[in-house]
């Protein structure tokens, strides 16, 4: 394999910069097709990079007109990754591409279970599923996934919950991990920086549980902190954040919020900053009408936003880890934990024990590593 196509439909930054961060350490031809405004945030030695080549779509553009358009410089490619392909199914499922074509699962139950599990809970929602309905989506996915020649999941966890799903005909790869371990010195600031990373949507966020808990700590803090939701809180799924912070006036508790999508470099700086991170996570989510879990069907970006920094974390009780990951974290299942392990880590400073500890089982997740693990995934597709 020698020319590789990278193929991003919907803005998906994490998944992307990080695959083309792991094959620039190889001797390969990528070729990148994605949204022009990503392309604005590559670093300047990507730009100057001789292995790499960028083809943008641009703002308002249809996905089908963009690929006709650059169809020929996608053939020439020996592999096509496609990493998010969530719409257009029709017009992918009539396509033909000479190299061999890789989709890459984000939303598991989406793909290879929708029926199952489609809850219609408004007005909207059903007009929703009689779009879905008249565009044959489900017949459609289905053809192209039988176009394709393979798919790989984004954790091993998630590929085990959901391969029994995956129609017979579609090869599935090892899990493809697209994140590594950078081993820094833990940060300790004055004050403490807390960092929620990734969107701040009450529908993916439980914001109750994580204010109730916040109310509690609030009381008994003696120096103040600093609690940074680092994504664009300037939507209406951000609302129940704002009505939240009205109601609990905290006192030695800083919120800080934005109204804008942060560029790579801003929230990089933000997370390398931080002293710990914390990820309110809802179990169950919504991909549109389609439910999905959190660990079991879909992963969670702040998972690899803790992995690449080594950043120790508060999370769930319930989404499942490596046990390398799982050592930097600290797990609750109520508001009440999550008050009692806040107070412990901000008080003690545990949360640099965690990372302490969990530095050298990390080292399975060096970047020479992760990136050797991606070229062998990608050479297997046949």
């Amino acid at each position: 394999m020698k020319t590789i196509a990278l193929v991003e439909l919907q803005e998906h930054q994490e998944v992307l910069f990080g695959l083309i961060d792991l094959l620039l350490e190889h001797q390969l031809d990528i070729k990148v097709f994605a949204p022009a405004q990503m392309q604005a945030e590559l670093p300047l030695d990507w730009v100057k990079s001789e292995k790499l080549s960028w083809f943008s779509k641009s703002p308002g553009g249809s996905i089908p007109s963009f690929i006709t358009r650059y169809k020929a410089q996608i053939d020439r490619c020996d592999l096509v990754v496609f990493t998010t392909l969530v719409s257009d199914f029709a017009f992918f499922a009539r396509q033909s591409f000479h190299g061999k074509t890789l989709l890459l699962i984000h939303k598991g139950h989406f793909f290879f279970a929708p029926h199952q599990h489609v809850q219609l809970r408004s007005f909207k929602d059903g007009l929703r599923w009689l779009r879905s309905t008249l565009r044959r989506d489900n017949f459609w996915r289905k053809k192209m996934l039988h176009n394709l020649d393979a798919c790989a999941f984004l954790d091993a966890a998630i590929q085990t919950n959901l391969q029994p799903l995956v129609p017979d005909g579609l090869s599935v790869l090892p899990a493809l991990r697209f994140t590594y371990y950078t081993q820094d010195a833990p940060v300790a600031n004055i004050p403490l920086r807390l960092v929620v990373p990734g969107t701040v949507s009450a529908s993916t966020r439980d914001f109750d549980l994580l204010f109730a808990a916040l109310a509690q700590v609030d009381a008994h803090l003696v120096s103040p902190i600093t609690l940074i939701f680092l994504g664009n809180a300037g939507t209406s799924s951000a609302r129940p954040l704002f009505k939240l912070m009205a109601k609990h006036q905290l006192q030695k508790i800083n919120i800080q919020t934005f109204s804008y999508v942060l560029s790579h470099v801003e929230y990089t700086s933000h997370l390398q900053s931080a002293d710990f991170l914390l990820l309110p996570l809802r179990e169950e989510i919504r991909f549109g009408i389609v439910w999905e879990r959190y660990g079991k069907t879909t992963i969670s970006g702040g998972i690899n936003d803790m992995l690449h920094f080594g950043k120790a974390m508060l999370l769930p009780a319930f989404y499942p880890l490596h046990p390398a990951l799982d050592a930097l974290t600290q797990r609750y299942s109520n508001a009440d934990e999550l008050a009692d392990f806040l107070q412990e880590w901000v008080h003690q400073r545990i949360y640099l024990d965690r990372v302490n500890q969990a530095q050298n089982g990390l080292l399975v997740f060096s970047k020479e590593q992760v990136a050797a693990q991606l070229m062998k995934v990608l050479s297997s597709v046949k």
